[in-house]
């Protein structure tokens, strides 16, 4: 994200600086929920925003809670700009933030996180985090490729059968990233009496679902309430076996960072559409799907589990850890990944580098080798063919240590 500001940018922050109708006088869209999905980052403080009352987004815009709210999260200095651009807002600046929760439980793999936000044209947007920083965080959405419901999914269900009958008006569910996803199993599998509030369901950018659970009927009955965004060079949007069906938006940058939300680009009131993904994405999604259908449930769990005990061995909780503390970390991870079979330790060297580019796309190793993905550029352009081709290098230096 780049220094620039105002109302000319194509993007969140321009949308929020210069549009200044309230939701009664137009209704909620794509770009709204995008913004609302994005607050269910922060860490709220106090206790207020846990009750059913809440406080206004304007009146939690405090300076001195910055670092507690945005620590641990992606691109903490943009969070800040956001929240800065809601509070004030016409727009926004009187949303009501309300029965916040933050469940971290890393015995179960769990990394949940919502909030409801009490919108002042009447209804509700029940917002979803992504995967924050932890490894538990990151474990928990690999473990959605073997796994039909995870603890984060029971708890979105959970989370919107008690919510609804607090509030009052249409429901709308939403998040990024992992929070997407959330939002959509909440849909499909909460109560009839509640799903009957359910006017829209927004996902951006979150992973798709098993074939059995996009077969299940709660999901056929309400695939219809569901909207679902994708960048272009989506790699994390188009993860596991199949897809809802997803509309296509154009990002100012490139590759994994056009994940990012902020990246994404704003015409007027709505997003500026492609006609479809890039062939580079469209390339990595092929072959990172079929590869994790080929497996059995028992394979898929297995892989997950050594992937992450990979990442263990550099001892950090969090990917910001393990970036910090490259020194230590990725010399204990290279260890680990050497002593694996070559056949395994490939695929697990696909998958962390898909990893690490999206978890920590700044991060640099002096003296090792990238940790990188497809050239996307390239592959639109048909100049590369194969994934192989671009992951060698971290094949074959699975078994190396960093020079001292």
């Amino acid at each position: 994200m780049g220094p620039s500001s105002g109302r000319d940018e194509k993007n969140l922050f321009g949308y929020l600086a210069r549009e200044f109708e309230t939701l009664a006088e137009r209704p909620l869209g794509e770009v709204d929920s995008l913004v609302l999905a994005c607050l269910s980052y922060y860490r709220w403080p106090g206790e207020e925003v846990r009750g059913p009352q809440g406080l206004p987004v304007r009146e939690l815009f405090r300076a001195e809670c910055f670092d507690e709210m945005t620590r641990g999260l992606w691109d903490p200095e943009g969070l800040v700009r956001l929240l800065t651009a809601v509070a004030a807002s016409p727009r926004f600046r009187d949303v009501r933030v309300c029965a916040y929760v933050d469940d971290f439980d890393e015995s179960a793999e769990k990394q949940f996180s919502a909030c409801t936000l009490l919108l002042p044209s009447g209804g509700a947007y029940l917002s979803f985090r992504g995967t924050d920083n932890t490894v538990v965080g990151w474990k928990e959405d690999f473990n959605m490729a073997f796994e039909t419901g995870v603890p984060s999914q029971f708890a979105a269900v959970s989370y919107l059968e008690r919510v609804a009958p607090h509030v009052e008006g249409p429901l709308y569910l939403g998040g990024h990233s992992k929070g997407g996803n959330l939002a959509v199993c909440a849909t499909a599998r909460c109560s009839a009496r509640v799903a009957s509030r359910v006017a829209r369901t927004f996902s951006h950018d979150g992973p798709g679902f098993t074939e059995e659970a996009l077969s299940d009927a709660g999901w056929l009955d309400r695939a219809h309430l569901v909207s679902k965004t994708v960048p272009r060079s989506s790699v994390i949007g188009m993860l596991f076996e199949r897809q809802e069906d997803y509309a296509v938006v154009e990002s100012s940058t490139s590759g994994l960072m056009q994940h990012n939300p902020f990246s994404w680009v704003v015409e007027g009131v709505d997003f500026s559409y492609a006609q479809e993904i890039g062939r580079g994405a469209s390339f990595v999604d092929k072959t990172l799907n079929e590869w994790i259908a080929s497996m059995s449930r028992e394979e898929r769990e297995g892989f997950v589990d050594t992937l992450f005990s990979v990442i263990g061995a550099g001892g950090a909780d969090t990917f910001g850890e393990l970036g910090k503390n490259w020194q230590t970390t990725v010399p204990a991870m290279l260890r680990e990944l050497g002593g694996l079979a070559p056949e395994e330790r490939d695929k697990i060297t696909r998958a962390l580098a898909l990893l690490v580019r999206t978890v920590m796309p700044d991060f640099e190793l002096p003296q090792l080798p990238e940790f990188e993905l497809p050239d996307f550029a390239a592959l639109e352009q048909g100049r590369m063919t194969s994934l192989g081709e671009r992951m060698a290098q971290l094949t074959n230096a699975a078994g190396t240590t960093p020079e001292s």
